[in-house]
């Protein structure tokens, strides 16, 4: 029996912001890409904060995506920052035994 992840097609890049310089932009860590399935999504959750948000997309994913990530999809500048997209909130999906099998990544 194939695992969710034999539904992930598509590609997204991925970092960790791993600190500031000096004039307060945002440091990167490596980017890397892993196999997700991206989904529109309107649905209401509460972020990191507490705070209501509707997301616009849900990103499935065995990548190891966390709130300090940031996400390009396909044909998005990887090189520039401001085109990254922040993870509102991120759930892990666990199967019976206890294996993490993929991550839901709200945006």
């Amino acid at each position: 029996m194939s695992g969710p992840a034999s539904l992930f097609r598509q590609r997204v890049s991925y970092a960790e912001v791993v600190g500031r310089d000096a004039w307060g932009t945002p440091l990167l860590g490596p980017i890397q890409e892993a196999p997700a399935r991206i989904q529109p999504s309107r649905k209401l959750i509460r972020d990191a904060n507490g705070a209501e948000f509707v997301a616009s997309f849900v990103v499935y994913t065995e990548a190891p995506v966390t709130l300090r990530h940031r996400l390009w999809f396909k044909g998005d500048d990887i090189t520039d920052f401001n085109h990254a997209r922040r993870p509102a909130a991120v759930d892990e999906h666990v199967d019976g035994a206890g294996v993490l099998r993929y991550r839901k990544v709200w945006l």
